[in-house]
């Protein structure tokens, strides 16, 4: 290796560096206040299900500019070292890191999910998020982002659950409770909303759920519902996808025949 990088993430030969050794490259390049942060911090701490091949680096405002190839260099303000993990490689805390990534992201939807994953993975809590979030004066997806923090406090756990849950809210459905420990023979369970004052709960069902062990937890789930006395409504997202309006003509219908109606203009 031709730069001052650790011997255990570099290696001794002239091959092409693996990915954990492009980072130290970038952090180390780029500065000695600079961190690896957004979607890259996320990626180092395991977080799945982000397929980012850029390098994404935080550094400070007026931070003399050095060209990397594969880095992608954010400039910023809101980087103070006590949001910075000071073991191993040089990188934003995962809360601060899902912030910064939906600061930097394309989409909204794409901000809110930075923002989900860490916390659905165990990473970081709700709070730190909102902690992180406070700094964040202006930016156009300021308000999305807080009320995502505010529906991941409440328990959601996947971008189709807040936009179930959401879609529900505008409709005048009941409020539901998110994420509700049930605890069973064989475990743990968390359904995805229920409404215990009306007998039902609701499931959220991505891609996953078509494999095959998913479809037997997700039975087995659906049955210790049904013998606690609950009914179980569950909604694939590609479902919801198709047709949002006659999805939630068919939950509104399964309220009603349990005895809700809604509330008098």
């Amino acid at each position: 290796c031709t730069v001052n990088i650790p011997i255990m993430h570099c290696g001794l030969h002239n091959g092409p560096l693996d990915v954990g050794a492009r980072r130290w490259v970038a952090v180390l390049e780029s500065g000695p206040r600079a961190a690896l942060s957004g979607v890259s911090a996320l990626q180092h701490e395991g977080i799945d299900a982000l397929t980012d091949d850029a390098i994404h680096i935080a550094v400070p405002h007026g931070a003399e500019r050095r060209r990397l190839p594969g880095v992608v260099r954010h400039e910023t303000r809101r980087l103070r070292e006590q949001d910075l993990v000071t073991t191993g490689l040089r990188r934003t805390t995962p809360a601060v890191s899902a912030v910064f990534a939906a600061l930097w992201a394309v989409t909204e939807r794409q901000a809110v999910f930075f923002l989900v994953l860490p916390v659905q993975q165990g990473r970081c809590t709700a709070a730190h998020l909102a902690e992180a979030l406070e700094r964040v004066r202006r930016h156009r997806f300021r308000a999305a982002l807080w009320r995502a923090v505010a529906d991941i406090a409440e328990g959601a756990r996947s971008v189709g659950e807040l936009d179930i849950g959401r879609a529900l809210a505008r409709r005048g459905l009941p409020r539901p409770d998110r994420q509700v420990k049930r605890s069973r023979p064989d475990g743990t369970v968390f359904l995805d909303l229920a409404w215990d004052v009306w007998g039902l709960t609701l499931e959220v069902d991505g891609v996953q759920h078509d494999l095959p062990w998913m479809q037997l937890s997700d039975t087995l789930r659906d049955l210790g519902t049904l013998a606690e006395g609950k009914v179980v409504m569950r909604v694939p997202l590609l479902a919801w996808r198709l047709d949002e309006a006659r999805v939630l003509d068919g939950v509104e219908a399964v309220f009603r025949s349990r005895g809700w109606a809604p509330a008098a203009a």
